[in-house]
């Protein structure tokens, strides 16, 4: 028996989870300032979510054979900016997702990335996509703790309202 969570699911929660991390971090924008890896790629959560929806409008435009930005072109302290630009790219990528055959789906594509060239299906990468983000949360949730904030809400699938 093989038993699945779809890509629209797992973008609901996805997008529950982007939510509760927005309001937190605009109930105090100071936040966006907690160091991530000092000296690093990523300094502060701030740029880990700069970072988190790049790859993503990234990967949708690979995935709809589009010209891939190099950059958000949003400043990564503002929150309200940075979380407008994850929304519109969101938008897109939900757009994409629901238009999504199993037959676009199992095509492939080539990627070349810094570290080589790999050849994906479009469902992989739309998996990644998502799980790509559901990590970095989960390590800015530790950031979180580990600075004595506590996250917003829970956070495993297990508490997702969406999913029966």
């Amino acid at each position: 028996m093989t038993i699945g969570i779809s890509l629209q699911e797992l973008l609901g929660y996805s997008n529950h989870e982007r939510a509760k991390w927005q309001q937190w971090l605009a109930a105090d924008p100071q936040r966006m300032a907690l160091p991530f890896q000092t000296g690093g790629r990523f300094e502060t959560i701030g740029s880990l979510f700069a970072h988190i929806f790049l790859v993503e409008r990234r990967h949708l435009s690979r995935l709809e054979v589009s010209a891939i930005p190099d950059a958000t072109g949003v400043d990564e302290t503002n929150v309200d900016a940075l979380f407008a630009y994850g929304a519109t790219v969101r938008t897109e990528l939900s757009r994409y997702i629901d238009g999504l055959d199993e037959a676009t789906a199992a095509s492939t594509l080539v990627i070349t990335i810094p570290g080589g060239s790999y050849t994906f299906s479009r469902r992989k990468l739309a998996v990644h996509i998502l799980m790509h983000e559901i990590r970095h949360l989960a390590q800015i949730a530790a950031i979180a703790r580990a600075e004595g904030l506590a996250p917003p809400g829970e956070h495993d699938l297990f508490f997702y309202p969406g999913l029966p």
